[in-house]
């Protein structure tokens, strides 16, 4: 230690900071020795920067390219930068200014572009680190094989922030086979490869098999097979004959820890914290979800407290909960439950192991996962399971209003990852008196109808002819409550469009069967909670009617599931293939956002009752 004399006491030590100006400045002083008259240091008597800590290396650098005001001198100060594990705002301050300053020519270079985008990213500017790297340039000459390799890398972590998961798997599996020099690297992308594979949808994960992306196919392999196993020992044995295979696959490195994850484990237990809205305008939901989570605590042994608050549905009386939490040392969270309050504990500085119970506009890190039934991902399970069947060209009949804004958005989104776009989108109002007209024109009727009387009118012929549905569709999404879809689709059964597939979200169907009411739905095919149809039928309510909490048994099951995931969110992190099957679905965790993905039963209504259509081969 050092110390200085303090005149109106006894000597104190010099602080970390001082300290390192003062080691810097002794280093700068005893390394560069400056002939008068000068003043900048030469590089050719500087002692070996390698040899001096990362921090010190930073600091002679920025020196010097800012007493020697050239691009190598610029390019080295700011790579060094970029290399430090926690830079001062002032350093990159610095090093972005020293970027800014290099000549054109300089930036635009695939070299220069590279570091101008890592130094965005690293201040989270993601847009800006975008716009900086550009396209690749195979012709670029500064484009050498470890530029190639870092604009790669980042470019991946930017489709990664974006949600764009086959794309950044695609780069990262192209990315893996230059990093087999740099162990660390190459382990980290391999992770990385393995959790974009569980961030990936069913049928995205089927278009890598056969897209020729590298390894592609045996990587889907293995995950699958790992994914299946339900024992420590299937696992073993699926991962031995895939090793048989492919003896020399990159992936047979992560086969160690990955086996080692089998069987899936219950983290540590300890007291979990429920935050949920029990009175108020959502205390219907909030209850019919906390009884989802007691059921669940004493079905996985009741280790640890239960405590139980009420957010009465005010986002900031759930966020002071949840410090208050927090601060008390709390193993686990599992609330709020409203959007607004979901962003407010989200945007906290503190956080224990949470399980949010809706999705935020941004992704979350750990510890925090969210949890949520939304139309938007029964919208992407529609799309996926239309691509999957081969039908391409949809007619989506949607409701007008918010609801029906949430399901287009989704749903577009996810035929654009597919490079396909709906045939066309119908905006109604189910209660509008013009309703048959809106949908006959919507399938073609009205220009059918043109057709033959144009033909009749050219021919002089008395035709008689049916008029049909558009040739260009083949199937339909149709979404809204249940109401609403029964009054949508008499006029479908009208203008003969039965043939037609139908596939609707979970809201077409009401939670209880009922023949009569339901019969018109015959045929449509839905996503929807599996516990819905493992039971005769859910209750409606006690003798004195009061509403029981199976009468949302949707939110009863994901109130189950989210105690079971929330005690094994530790376990999942550490392999993500592994997923959970539960009351409202299959779910598998997506470590890039925090979001637990689900998996849906199917059912399809057959004498107006659903009846599921995915377990022992009867999916169709």
């Amino acid at each position: 230690m050092i110390l200085i004399p303090n005149r109106a006491g006894p000597a104190r030590p010099l602080s970390r900071l001082a300290l390192l100006v003062l080691t810097t400045a002794i280093v700068v002083g005893c390394a560069t020795p400056r002939p008068d008259p000068e003043p900048t240091p030469d590089p050719e008597e500087r002692p070996d920067l390698a040899e001096l800590p990362a921090e010190v290396q930073a600091s002679l650098l920025l020196s010097e390219a800012r007493a020697r005001p050239e691009p190598e001198t610029a390019r080295r100060a700011i790579g060094a930068v970029l290399a430090l594990d926690e830079p001062t705002q002032d350093q990159i301050d610095q090093a972005e200014a020293l970027w800014a300053e290099l000549p054109d020519v300089e930036r635009e270079t695939q070299a220069g572009r590279l570091l101008g985008a890592q130094l965005a990213a690293l201040q989270e500017d993601w847009e800006r680190a975008r716009e900086r790297l550009g396209a690749d340039d195979p012709e670029d000459p500064t484009r050498t094989p470890e530029v190639y390799s870092q604009g790669l890398s980042l470019h991946a972590r930017l489709l990664e922030r974006e949600g764009q998961w086959y794309q950044a798997l695609d780069t990262r599996l192209r990315l893996d086979g230059l990093l087999v020099m740099e162990p660390d690297a190459h382990g980290e992308n391999q992770h990385r490869i393995w959790g974009l594979l569980a961030a990936l949808r069913p049928a995205q994960r089927e278009q890598v098999v056969g897209n020729h992306l590298p390894d592609g196919d045996a990587w889907v392999s293995l995950f699958r097979l790992l994914r299946a196993a339900e024992t420590e020992e299937e696992a073993r044995r699926a991962a031995g004959q895939w090793r048989e295979r492919h003896p020399s696959h990159p992936a047979n490195s992560l086969l160690p820890d990955l086996l080692a994850s089998h069987p899936l484990a219950v983290d540590a237990p300890g007291d979990t914290l429920v935050l949920l809205p029990l009175s108020g305008d959502l205390g219907e939901l909030g209850n019919a979800i906390l009884d989802g989570i007691t059921r669940a605590y004493y079905a996985e042994g009741g280790q640890g407290r239960l405590i139980v608050q009420d957010t009465r549905g005010e986002p900031e009386a759930a966020a002071a909960l949840y410090r208050r939490g927090v601060e008390s040392g709390v193993d686990r969270i599992i609330g709020p439950l409203r959007r607004e309050s979901v962003a407010q504990v989200a945007s906290n500085d503190r956080h224990a192991r949470t399980v949010l119970l809706n999705r935020t506009e941004s992704p979350v890190d750990a510890p925090l996962t969210t949890l949520a039934l939304n139309p938007e991902e029964d919208a992407r399970a529609v799309a996926d399971r239309a691509d999957r069947a081969g039908w391409h060209h949809g007619l989506i009949i949607l409701p007008e209003g918010t609801f029906g804004d949430r399901v287009a958005s989704a749903y577009q989104a996810a035929l654009e990852e597919q490079d396909r776009r709906p045939r066309d989108i119908i905006r109604i109002q189910s209660d509008d008196g013009e309703l048959n007209s809106t949908i006959g024109n919507a399938l073609g009727i009205q220009q059918s109808e043109s057709r033959i009387r144009d033909v009749a009118r050219r021919t002089g012929l008395q035709l008689e002819a049916d008029p049909q549905v558009r040739a260009d569709v083949d199937h339909m999404f149709i979404a809204g409550s249940a109401s609403q879809v029964r009054r949508v689709v008499p006029h479908l059964h009208f203008h003969r469009a039965s043939h037609l597939p139908m596939m609707a979200t979970a809201h077409v169907y009401g939670g209880s069967p009922n023949a009569n009411r339901d019969a018109d739905l015959n045929g449509i095919v839905f996503p929807d909670a599996p516990w819905l149809f493992d039971r005769v039928s859910p209750l409606v309510g006690d003798e004195n009617g009061t509403p029981d909490p199976e009468t949302l048994p949707r939110f009863v099951a994901l109130g189950m599931d989210a105690m079971r995931l929330s005690v094994r969110q530790d376990s999942v992190r550490s392999a993500a293939h592994h997923q959970l099957t539960g009351g409202s679905g299959t779910w598998g965790l997506n470590l890039f956002d925090g979001q637990w993905v689900r998996e849906p039963a199917w059912a399809r209504f057959e004498r107006g009752e659903p009846r599921r259509i995915d377990v022992m081969g009867t999916d169709s």
